[in-house]
């Protein structure tokens, strides 16, 4: 069991590395001799096979053994061997820059176009085709929305894959019904793409709060800096992990998406959103988009992020588990072949978000309790950050900012407009406004002379948003039959004084 110098007779781990550097070189010197003859074939799988044999054991591949992953890569493209070149470019992809990745990608796709091609489709052809199909052939399953890979310009570049998501549902417990303009208007509010700050908010001091006390939001606060700096010389760590997802819930989920890009503002890292849209044939999808300081690439799903980053998800209390719900107890054993690549590579791509501790996954939704169980363990550990209606203080600091932006508001109440806006959503709160100072302005262009916003005018849109069983709706209902009665009989009193 031991010789004689006493050490064990086992080999030694120098011997093993040796012997697997020798196996590569026979691989690559027999590739080489088949690639001179005329056997590219053969070429190509002793390349791969040199590849296997440097990765065995987990070793890592030496250049010799990525060079011939390369030849290997060539050769497949050579003889139009795409399946193989698909599985060639995944072992070599980890070990490629972003612009050789993309440069990959491309053949892949060459290749793809090329193989229809010989069946008598042109590019138009099969463009037309993979629109008529994509909803079947890149879909979660029956009756499901499609995953498409999209791109457009913005603050945001949608550039990756779409994923299923249903339309917004009435949530539970929720009396009455809601307007269709209510509804429309939940549609179409999409968070802006610019970056934002928690400067740049109105109406959230008590979620700011809960955030510093998690350390977001306090990069420039000196005081801070120098006790987190503290803190790492004693506890002996650089840093905490981002190891919690944050999880923003609102009933207003407007308010939840602005307050979670507003946070992904203050980290300032690279981001990837996944948000949901609604498809030209009105099929809801998902739709993943990189900031431009990303650059994603084929097999995106398995290496999401190569440097810290932010990954935000919005409104995943709407999204489509893979499964029906009489499946989810057998969630663990849900077999991921049956999803399209697309959905493979976007539940991969939060997997591994969530467990870098380099990455921040924020979560927005309307409440905790309706997110699907298979997204909920997805995102564990979950640290929840529920966001309240704005309190009195809150509602000041909206309509003191609107003031600022907005002169023709400045001469209403204050004291009226933070009282009869109470329990509305700091986004209801700015399109009354917003649709309150568009129609003065209107009015201003018709008379051909300045008309400010009106309290009538104000209070009328502020009504719309409140609902219709609360105190402040029949409080502003009433004051604009006031002031209604107010001007009737002010006409009134001219037509009398006319006569």
């Amino acid at each position: 069991m031991f010789d004689e110098n006493g050490t064990h007779g086992s080999p030694s781990q120098s011997d093993n590395v040796n012997e697997n550097n020798n196996a590569v070189k026979q691989y690559l010197n027999l590739a080489e001799d088949a690639v001179s003859q005329g056997d590219a074939v053969l070429g190509m799988h002793l390349y791969l096979a040199a590849f296997e044999q440097a990765t065995k054991g987990s070793f890592e591949p030496d250049e010799a053994a990525l060079d011939g992953l390369r030849r290997a890569w060539e050769l497949a493209c050579r003889t139009k061997e795409r399946s193989l070149a698909e599985y060639i470019f995944e072992r070599m992809e980890p070990y490629v820059d972003s612009q050789e990745s993309m440069r990959c990608a491309e053949e892949l796709q060459r290749l793809a176009l090329d193989k229809l091609e010989e069946f008598g489709l042109s590019r138009e052809d099969i463009e037309d085709m993979a629109e008529m199909i994509s909803d079947d052939f890149l879909g979660l399953g029956s009756g499901s929305p499609q995953v498409k890979l999209e791109s457009a310009p913005g603050g945001f570049a949608p550039s990756l894959l779409r994923l299923p998501t249903p339309k917004p549902k009435a949530q539970k417990g929720e009396s009455g019904e809601q307007s269709e303009e209510g509804a429309e208007r939940q549609q179409s509010a999409v968070p802006a793409t610019e970056r934002i700050t928690y400067q740049d908010l109105h109406g959230y001091h008590a979620a700011i709060a809960t955030m510093r006390t998690l350390g977001i939001g306090m990069q420039k606060d000196e005081q801070y800096q120098a006790f987190v700096k503290m803190l790492n010389e004693r506890h002996g760590i650089d840093r905490v992990s981002a190891s919690s997802t944050y999880l923003f819930t609102c009933e207003a989920r407007e308010d939840a998406n602005q307050f979670m890009h507003a946070t992904m503002g203050e980290l300032g890292l690279p981001a990837v959103r996944m948000t949901m849209e609604e498809g030209p044939q009105g099929a809801p999808v998902l739709c993943v988009m990189a900031s431009p300081d990303v650059q994603p690439r084929f097999g995106w799903g398995r290496h999401p992020f190569d440097s810290p980053g932010v990954l935000l998800l919005e409104d995943i209390d709407l999204w489509v588990a893979p499964f029906a719900g009489d499946e989810e107890e057998d969630a663990e054993e849900f077999p991921m072949q049956n999803l399209s690549r697309g959905a493979r590579e976007a539940i991969n791509a939060i997997h591994f978000a969530v467990r870098n501790p380099d990455v921040h996954v924020l979560v927005s939704a309307a409440r905790e309790e309706d997110v699907a169980d298979f997204f909920y363990e997805l995102l564990e550990p979950v640290q929840p950050i529920p966001i309240a209606p704005p309190t009195m203080q809150e509602r000041i600091d909206i309509w003191t900012d609107i003031e600022r932006s907005h002169p023709s508001v400045r001469g209403l109440d204050m004291v009226d407009l933070v009282r009869l806006s109470a329990n509305m959503a700091r986004y209801d709160i700015y399109m009354a406004a917003q649709e309150a100072l568009e129609e003065a302005y209107k009015t201003s262009l018709v008379r051909n002379s300045y008309v400010p916003v009106t309290r009538e005018n104000m209070f009328d849109k502020l009504a719309a948003y409140q609902p219709l069983d609360s105190a402040e709706y029949r409080q502003l209902e009433e004051a604009v039959v006031d002031d209604f009665r107010a001007e009737l009989s002010h006409v009134d009193d001219i037509l009398k004084g006319g006569r």
